[in-house]
């Protein structure tokens, strides 16, 4: 027979290899937003076509073996893209110098490139390029495409299945929204600071702060309207930073703000831990939301999309996001609802939440350029396996519910936590 000391346990132990694989698992994709992305800003012009290749710089110095100098990286990136005209043509293409600049912590190359069509159309171009892609299946470049006339939109993503992309003449031009969807939901999927803010404020929502203390919500009506609640916060908070950005309304430098979500982390975990406020999850949900929103939009700033003629864009990017959100609640909650049942949910609260604070710090401080990512090369191994994550919660809720009793309070306590809950919704 297990005795109750045994069980505490061994439920501290599971629970910290979980969430722990959960913080390193996200942690690799802390920085990694352009990682397994290149970007191409493509403006056509009245009488030739120029375009911006952006990188992350450890992503190419990797396939080319190395830190790369000026001349490997326009000769490599030379070499991997092509466009030829609707008549069959080689528009030639003349380089310019190779700027370094960080986007959203990452270290970038961005390459101007004006491409000559010879006398022929500038609007009907078939662009190929397989930069990256070649050396790696998973990585993508995604098009954004600037007409004639001021429009800006998604053109598509280039993927080692389709690396060619037909603008005008018949091809796709301004269609690809549906790209730009799932854009936003591999973002925040692979980005790890923005997922894992979620996910710690998320380890609140079964219970309430009552007298400075976490107490058990009576049900799950209550739960999820503190779900829905967070959520609601999250998406308002970063939709309105995201869209005043890209009006051209709100600007910040991406450095700083990169810190502020570390440290929107760590207020979610420190939250965690013992209450800030009354409903304070849905306070920092919001709040840091709208730093979060400032994030997304040096995405997209990179992408070329900025502007009233970019806002289609911007929503669909948007609607990826909140699938994202959507997504993540649907797969991690439940476990999370069952386990609060339980009398493990408060070793694995504070567990999450003290993970979650360790990599907040740790973030914070890469970001400051004070200490490197020591989990870098665990978290590598665990990224490629998300899935681990979901299954490993899950089966820690079903081990919870099958071997304990539900959580009892006495009558007295019970009737006292029923009254403050009651007045907290």
């Amino acid at each position: 027979m297990t005795t109750r000391p045994t069980r505490a346990l061994a439920v501290t132990a599971l629970t910290g290899v979980l969430t722990g694989g959960l913080a390193l698992l996200t942690a690799g994709t802390a920085q990694a937003h352009s990682l397994t992305s290149s970007t191409l800003a493509v403006r056509v012009g009245e009488e030739s076509v120029e375009a911006t290749v952006s990188v992350a710089a450890d992503t190419l110095d990797t396939v080319l073996g190395g830190s790369a100098t000026d001349a490997e990286v326009t000769g490599y990136l030379a070499e991997h893209l092509t466009v030829t005209g609707s008549d069959g043509s080689t528009w030639t293409e003349t380089w310019s110098s190779v700027v370094r600049e960080t986007v959203e912590g990452i270290d970038s190359y961005r390459v101007d490139v004006v491409l000559d069509p010879g006398g022929a159309d500038p609007s009907a171009f078939t662009l190929a390029y397989d930069g990256v892609i070649a050396a790696d299946a998973s990585h993508e470049a995604v098009v954004v495409l600037t007409d004639a006339a001021g429009e800006i939109s998604t053109a598509g993503v280039l993927t080692a299945t389709d690396d060619t992309l037909v603008i005008g003449d018949g091809g796709r031009l301004g269609t690809g929204l549906t790209d730009m969807v799932g854009y936003g939901l591999h973002h925040v999927l692979e980005g790890a600071d923005h997922l894992l803010f979620l996910l710690t404020l998320l380890l609140v929502a079964p219970v309430a702060a009552v007298a400075g203390r976490w107490r058990r919500r009576d049900g799950m009506r209550p739960t999820a309207r503190s779900v829905l609640a967070v959520v609601t916060a999250f998406t308002v908070g970063h939709s309105l930073t995201l869209l005043a950005s890209a009006l051209g309304w709100v600007t910040a430098p991406s450095a700083p703000v990169e810190v502020l979500i570390a440290v929107s982390v760590g207020v979610a975990a420190v939250h965690a831990l013992r209450p800030l406020a009354r409903r304070g999850e849905v306070l920092v949900a919001g709040g840091f939301g709208l730093v979060h929103g400032l994030a997304f939009a040096g995405i997209l700033t990179d992408l070329g999309l900025g502007g009233v003629t970019s806002v289609p864009a911007l929503l669909a990017f948007n609607v990826g996001v909140e699938l994202a959100q959507l997504l993540t609640v649907a797969l991690v909650f439940p476990s999370l609802y069952l386990l609060s049942r339980t009398r493990w949910y408060p070793v694995v609260r504070a567990t999450g939440a003290l993970i979650a604070l360790v990599a907040a710090t740790t973030w914070a401080l890469d970001r400051l350029g004070w200490l490197a990512d020591p989990l870098a090369g665990v978290e590598e191994t665990l990224i490629a396996n998300p899935w681990w994550v979901v299954a490993g919660l899950a089966l820690l809720a079903l081990v919870a519910c099958t071997t304990g009793p539900l959580v009892r309070q006495d009558d007295a306590a019970r009737t006292t936590d029923r009254r403050a809950l009651a007045r907290l919704g």
